[in-house]
Order: structure tokens, then sequence, then C-alpha cells
């Protein structure tokens, strides 16, 4: 398949990425004979509603916004990733537009990896192009399954988030990960939420400010907006099992009892 002309500076910038956070490579590096696919299709009802009907198969799912909900979870943080390690380890970003982009699946239908073949500088212009990219994608997926956008985009608040805080954890400064997002998300601005982070410690939590680093000792951790709705799938909800539901919840689900999400964000701590 003949992609997008790439800038010439794309591959530096992705390479000096992966330097910094060697895990980009698999993020970006399509494996040998992978399909890929023009980032078109993240815009064409027919494929989304595809990918809609592959994961409703997969998790057994009636109720088409649960599916829909799993995948963008999934493609939503595959596609914000290396944005988020690329403008933490260079200052720039890669072109969200999907025309810029292409990217390959796995065999269930989620995003794998993703390359774009534009160069964006600084964290204001790549907010302003993943805005406009977001609408769309998210307008479409919402359409397919007659859905309300508004949880779509709290997955993707949640998805800048937990990438860019992850990026910034793994290069030592999770301060600045945190208040990348923040700054992201207010550039675009409504209907993306504000990205809200937890500092947790010795069994308690504190909201943090984005810009701080934890205290010693505490790992800040995502206060999420959104669900990616697992739990209710027939596939995870063991009949017979009536805690099966709640174990399938993400560590730091919102579903969660407060106390229980807590406490598993705290075993992470130690």
């Amino acid at each position: 398949m003949s992609g997008p002309t790439i800038d010439p500076e794309v591959a530096d910038a992705y390479a000096r990425t992966a330097a910094a956070l060697p895990p980009v490579r698999g993020l970006v590096n399509a494996p040998a004979n992978a399909l890929e696919l023009r980032g078109e299709k993240l815009v064409d009802p027919t494929w989304l509603a595809s990918r809609v009907s592959q994961t409703a198969r997969i998790w057994r799912c009636d109720e088409a916004r649960v599916p829909a909900t799993l995948w963008w979870y999934s493609a939503s943080s595959a596609l914000l990733a290396v944005p988020a390690a690329m403008l933490l380890s260079t200052g720039l970003a890669p072109d969200p537009t999907p025309e810029r982009l292409t990217f390959t699946l796995r065999p269930d239908g989620s995003v794998a990896t993703v390359r774009s073949a534009g160069i964006l500088r600084g964290p204001e212009e790549f907010a302003d192009r993943l805005r406009a990219a977001m609408a769309r994608i998210i307008g479409w997926l919402a359409a397919v399954a007659k859905m309300n956008e508004r949880s779509l985009w709290a997955i993707a608040t949640d998805a800048i988030a937990n990438r860019a805080l992850d990026a910034a954890t793994a290069l030592g400064g999770p301060s600045i990960g945190s208040a990348l997002a923040v700054r992201i998300a207010e550039r675009i601005g409504a209907p993306l939420l504000t990205p809200r982070f937890v500092d947790v410690v010795a069994g308690e939590q504190t909201f943090a400010d984005p810009g701080v680093e934890p205290p010693p000792g505490a790992r800040r951790f995502v206060r999420r907006n959104s669900c990616c709705l697992l739990y209710r799938s027939p596939a995870v909800a063991a009949a017979g099992d009536p805690e099966a539901a709640e174990r399938a919840k993400c560590v730091s689900c919102p579903s969660q009892l407060p106390a229980l999400r807590l406490a598993r964000l705290g075993a992470l701590v130690g």
C-alpha cells in the first residue's frame, strides 16, 4: 500500500523518541507482513461499523455502544501514545490528521501501530489538529453506534492523560506528563474534559497539582472520567459468579466503589 508522502523530519523525530523511550518502536513500526491501512479508514462509517461488529462478536455484546466504547478505548490509546512520548522527548508531534496516518490492526480489530507522514511543532499545534481529528472520528463512531458523543470524548480525555503520564513517568518526571495533558486538553476545550490526577501513597490519595511532582513514595494516577464498559460484556460477567463483572473492571475504573478503587491503586504503589 502506498501511503501519504512522508515529511523528512518525521523519521528523525520518531528515531529520537524511540531512543528516549524504546517501547515506542513497537507502537510505530508495523510487524512484518502486517496489512497497513490508510488513516481515512478511521473516518469511514462503513469501516467503523465493521470494527464495532467485530468487537461485538468477540465480547458477545448486543448493545452497539458497548463494543463501540471498547474499540475506541483501545484505539484512542494507540493513537495518542506516540504523540505524547514525542512531545515530551522532542517537543515535536506527529500530525494526527487521518489523511496523514497509516496504521495496522491486531487480529481482534484493535489498532496496533500508528505512523504519521507529518510533523507538528509544540502542544498547541498538535492540540488544534487533534481536536479536528477527534471530532471527525468520534462523530462517525457515535453515529454508527447510535450513541452520545460525550462518553467517547471522555475516553479521549483519559487517553491523553494516561499516555502523557506513562511517557513522563518513564522519563523520570510524572508532572511534565500531567501538565502536558492539561495543556493539550485546555487548548482543545469542550467537549474534551480537563484531565484529573491523584497521588496515592500508604492507602491514601490526594488530588494532584498537575505541574507539581508527587510527594516522596507516592505514585500519580489518572482520576478517570470514563469507563471502557468491559464489565458489561457477557464474556466476562460469568454466570453464577456475581463478582466476575467487578473483577473485570480496570484498577482505576470510575465505576468501582471509591474505597475499592483506592485499595487496588494502593496495591500498585506497594
